[in-house]
């Protein structure tokens, strides 16, 4: 048992340390409170004529 044990240790004492690549900076402040409101709001707006009770009662009849 002692001599698997060591083996183990000698075997993780071989691997290599991953390192993580250095991520790019973003500058938090890039885009305002607006501009995310107004981003909701055209993909909000492209999908208000979907009919979402309809189209439920579709997919929970099987149709």
């Amino acid at each position: 048992m002692n001599d698997e044990v060591r083996e183990y240790i000698e075997y993780i004492s071989r691997l290599k340390e991953i390192q993580k690549p250095k991520m790019p900076t973003f500058s938090i402040s890039a885009y305002t409170d607006n501009e995310y409101i107004k981003a909701i709001d055209a993909v909000m707006k492209d999908y208000e004529n979907i009919d979402d009770f309809y189209l439920t009662l579709q997919h929970l009849k099987g149709d």
